[in-house]
């Protein structure tokens, strides 16, 4: 039931001063007695009136960090290949680390460590990615720019080996430019279809340094590692510092080209000090360079 609101200012004053006219009456009554005290409570004393309860706000979990290897170019006298680097990179608690990665090389977010590599993608943005059985469709925000044909071929493997490296389920991916099919990325290559790894011995760089590391701290005796494929697995390398030739020598993976095969090489004691292992492949026609790797590292003590 509502209540009702007088009307008149003449009812409003009723209403205000009848109040105060029943206290005066009760005023006058109880004059002459004199109250009893209250006696003193006993025991605890009443409960604090509880505070109003404050509203926790939820903490969101931090990214989590996953290791990734990704895939970047790198150029040598003939044609340019692709090399893998292991990067870390943050990823939500719901987010898809391999969105996470494409999108990392499409908008140029993480460089390459060593500095002979390359990200051919700049500020491409990654609208979304989609998985259709085993083919993965990517929707791109833009287009490469300043790309060669080769370039721009490499620059697309960079994002398949990537994908399929990190997913193996992935057969081949797809594309597409602010949701559209597109008829090439860069202006050369037809984007139309599907993309799919090619054969390692003809899309890798034929020479890898795993270890050390580009940048890396190592502690002496040095021991080198990493993967070849090249003629009669057999390639050259020299151990630098400031630029002077220390020592140098060949040798070899465990099998020949195709198989890209692991190859391991000790280098010795070594002071304390900053130096560059440079391995090279020489071309079987001619005796040329044809490809190369190259890691700068420090060695920290004996």
């Amino acid at each position: 039931m509502s209540r009702r609101r007088p009307t008149s200012r003449a009812d409003i004053l009723a209403r205000a001063t009848a109040p105060l006219a029943l206290a005066s009456v009760i005023g006058l009554g109880l004059a002459g007695c004199v109250p009893t005290p209250a006696p003193e409570p006993s025991g605890s004393s009443a409960p604090p009136t509880a505070s109003p309860s404050e509203t926790s706000t939820p903490t969101a979990a931090p990214p989590e960090s996953e290791e990734v290897e990704l895939y970047f170019a790198v150029s040598h006298p003939t044609d340019i290949d692709l090399i893998p680097e292991t990067h870390e990179l943050e990823v939500e608690p719901d987010g898809d680390v391999l969105a996470v990665a494409l999108a990392a090389i499409t908008e140029g977010a993480v460089a390459p460590t060593d500095p002979d590599y390359a990200n051919l993608w700049r500020d491409v943005r990654l609208r979304g990615i989609e998985r259709d059985g085993d083919v993965l469709r990517v929707d791109l925000g833009g287009l490469l720019q300043g790309v060669g044909s080769e370039a721009e071929f490499v620059a697309i493997e960079q994002l398949v080996w990537t994908a399929t490296g990190i997913e193996p389920g992935i057969r081949a991916l797809t594309f597409t430019v602010d949701g559209d099919v597109v008829e090439t990325l860069g202006g050369h290559v037809d984007a139309q279809g599907e993309f799919a790894r090619g054969l390692p011995e003809s899309t890798l760089s034929p020479l890898q340094i795993d270890a050390p590391a580009e940048g890396a701290t190592v502690m002496s005796p040095l021991r080198a590692s990493g993967v070849a494929c090249v003629f009669e697995a057999t390639f050259g390398w020299e151990l630098l510092q400031n630029g002077m030739v220390l020592e140098e020598g060949f040798a070899m993976s465990d099998e020949s080209c195709p198989a890209r095969a692991p190859w391991s090489l000790d280098l010795g004691p070594r002071p304390e000090g900053e130096y560059t292992l440079v391995i090279t492949e020489y071309s079987m026609k001619d005796g040329s360079v044809a490809s190369t790797d190259t890691k700068t590292f420090t060695v920290s003590g004996t």
